[in-house]
Parts: C-alpha cells; structure tokens; sequence
C-alpha cells in the first residue's frame, strides 16, 4: 500500500467508527475490548503508521508527527465512549459521543487529508 492510499484507507475506515460506537452506546456492549480499542496500533492504520513503510523522515515530518498525535487521541475517546456505555452511562457516552469525539475525529481526517495532500505534492 502506498503512502497516500494508506492514508486515504484510513480516512473511510475511521469514518466508520461513528456508527459502531453509536451501535455500541445503543447495544451497551461490556464484551467489547476496550484496551484493543484505545491502542492506536492495532488497527490497519496504526499498523501502517508504526510499521516498516514509513521511512525515518516520513516520521519526521510535521504531517506525520501531528496524525499520529490525533490519532492516538482519537483511540483514547472512542475507548471513553465505550468504557462509558458498557458502564451503563448512556447520557455520558452520547454526550462524548456527539463532543469531544466528534471532533477529535474531525480534526484527525483533517490532518490525514493535509498529510495526503502533502505527499501527492511531493510525488508530481
């Protein structure tokens, strides 16, 4: 997978988060992993973003510093919401749900876009 495929991949896969923590808050699901949720790496994202693809100085761009930031953000919110809903606080997780969450994932598709965009420009 190349660099802005990867980053692309990522942008639709995160988009979907949205509809399975509102299933979750909905189903109010004790059985979900909530430490595989909350850590970044395990998705095929974090796998990419922490695996052997990126170079050193992909790492050290300021694009890649900032989405590996939100990113991992956005793995400790949707891992909130989840602790919040199988806790049995409907109103808590809705409310980080529909906040903070929202727009920490607004903020990481904003990144990965600039981040894509970026490496498209480099490339021509």
């Amino acid at each position: 997978m190349d660099k802005v495929a990867g980053i692309e991949q990522a942008i639709n896969s995160h988009a979907l988060w949205m509809s399975r923590l509102r299933q979750a808050i909905l189903d109010a699901q004790s059985l979900i992993d909530v430490e595989a949720i909350r850590a970044d790496d395990q998705c095929e994202f974090g796998k990419w973003l922490y695996g052997s693809r990126l170079s050193d100085g992909d790492r050290a761009s300021r694009y890649y510093q900032e989405v590996n930031r939100l990113h991992a953000e956005f793995h400790q919110a949707a891992a909130r919401v989840i602790e919040l809903a199988a806790s049995g606080k409907t109103r808590d997780a809705y409310e980080l749900l529909y906040g903070d969450y929202i727009t920490m994932s607004g903020r990481l598709a904003i990144a990965m876009r600039a981040w894509r965009d970026q490496l498209r420009a480099t490339v021509q």
